[in-house]
């Protein structure tokens, strides 16, 4: 796990030890001014965290290698090494070639290239100390110096292999398509709880998905997003690449297991009751308001579904999961089609909008094509792969055929209204209850109204947010004058 290592100004001779090929998460190597000699090894330009080696003023001689940190002239130096040649152009070493190295023609003429070339690498490498000067002052400003802002708490290998107890199985508390979810508790005074999000780098796209989602994560702060502790980018100790993301830990977990409990959970936790549902659809909407109207460039998830809306101890809901995060240009747009080739269709079946399976590109309608069906979902109980959705038919239709008048024969059968509502003296209920079923028939509308096939012809998330509070209010309401 060695990062830097300093042996200037030494007197060491030989060769550098073919053992250094192990040290992986090598940064800065400097053996400058010692008596190193023999060939540069090639296995130094296949470490992929160097950005500084310095091994200049030795003996060596040969080819100097031209992949890896070798291809980047402000990050290595091999200046005072004279039996040296090849490597990349603006090093200006002879060529390897045996013959060009004895033939002596046409000296003149060689001079006066060699001279051009030396006024090219001049400006050539003035040119990259501007640009790296350049992408230096606009990585400090945008927190790109490591994957989120330097304001979180860098975390290694192994102070996650320890917190989530060497990624136990008792520790497993999730489990997607690109990696798993642990619980753990970091070590230190406070003993924080989180959840510790590792990748599975063989699974293709995991890479870039770790990527997207540093992005989106240093950028997006709402209450209703799921917030990062830090993020890892490390080796583990068999020398394979790391990478894991650190999150606050909710305690009360994905809608999923809410709405879909196992046998064992459906014992052991109560059920959703009608306004922890409606806070919850009012959170998830209230997240997306954010993302799709807030920023410069649209924000789209491109994964919302019950599995990533987690729960706090309030049930209060949080978006996670931003693998598949767009920020959208109004300059750059592009299509399923053009990405399918690298990450697939963005989404999961059941919940990815209909214009996405036809090659249209990536919008904010996607987003609330996905939100009405969690929506349905959350007030229906049903899930849009369920059997009973086959062929043509979809979560949507029935709830739509039930409008306005049947929507009891719909609802989730363990939301038990009747036993809720007060009744009055003549052993009726009162009106609480119909004002349930209004309630209800509104936000299965808007459910249906946000998952049309035709993306124009989908509500704007604003005013879904606008009219899930008013129904709200609306049983609060009742609720506070003893009707229900």
């Amino acid at each position: 796990m060695l990062e830097y290592l300093y042996l200037r100004g030494n007197s060491f001779e030989g060769t550098i030890p073919s053992s250094f090929q192990k040290l992986r998460s090598m940064q800065v190597l400097d053996v400058s001014h010692n008596n190193l000699s023999g060939l540069i090894p090639e296995f130094l330009a296949e470490l992929p965290f160097f950005t500084n080696l310095n091994l200049s003023f030795n003996s060596f001689e040969g080819k100097v290698p031209t992949k890896g940190v070798f291809n980047n002239i402000s990050a290595f130096s091999v200046v005072g090494n004279n039996k040296l040649c090849g490597g990349i152009e603006p090093l200006r070493l002879p060529d390897c070639s045996t013959e060009i190295a004895k033939k002596g023609k046409n000296f003149r003429r060689s001079a006066i290239i060699a001279s051009s070339i030396v006024l090219f690498a001049v400006l050539f490498f003035i040119s990259l100390v501007a640009i790296k000067r350049r992408l230096s002052l606009s990585r400090k400003k945008e927190g790109l110096a490591t994957p989120l802002d330097k304001k979180h708490p860098q975390l290694s290998y192994a102070e996650l292999l320890h917190a989530t107890d060497s990624f136990s199985l008792a520790n497993l508390i999730g489990k997607g398509r690109y990696g798993s979810v642990y619980k753990g508790i970091l070590s230190g005074d406070d003993q924080t709880t989180v959840a510790v999000k590792v990748l599975n780098l063989q699974q293709q796209g995991a890479d870039r998905t770790f990527k997207a989602e540093c992005e989106a994560l240093r950028k997006l702060r709402h209450r209703n997003l799921v917030k990062v502790i830090t993020s890892c980018s490390s080796i583990d100790f068999q020398g394979n690449n790391f990478k894991a993301l650190v999150l606050e830990l909710l305690p009360n977990g994905s809608l999923e297991t809410w709405l879909h409990p196992s046998s064992t959970e459906l014992h052991n936790s109560p059920i959703l009751n009608l306004i922890q549902r409606l806070n919850i659809a009012i959170d998830v909407a209230s997240a997306l308001d954010y993302l799709h109207s807030q920023f410069d460039k649209p924000v789209v998830h491109c994964d919302l579904k019950p599995s990533n809306v987690l729960l706090d101890t309030d049930f209060t809901a949080h978006i996670s999961d931003f693998g598949l995060t767009r920020f959208l240009s109004d300059t750059t747009e592009q299509s399923i089609t053009e990405q399918s080739s690298s990450m697939g269709i963005r989404g999961t079946i059941g919940y990815i909008p209909p214009e996405y399976g036809m090659g249209k590109e990536i919008s904010t309608h996607g987003d609330v094509y996905s939100y009405g069906i969690v929506l349905m979902e959350l007030f229906t109980g049903k899930r849009p792969t369920d059997s009973m959705f086959t062929g043509k038919l979809s979560l949507g239709e029935p709830v739509k055929t039930a409008m306005p008048d049947h929507v009891a024969e719909i609802v989730d059968t363990w939301l038990n209204f009747e036993g809720e509502a007060a009744v009055n003296q003549n052993g009726q209920s009162s009106r609480g209850i119909d004002n349930i079923w209004k309630c209800l028939g509104s936000v299965l509308s808007i459910g249906v109204s946000c998952s049309a096939d035709s993306p124009n012809e989908r509500m704007n998330i604003g005013d879904v947010l606008r009219e899930l509070q008013m129904a709200r209010n609306m049983l609060l309401e009742d609720q506070r004058r003893g009707a229900l």
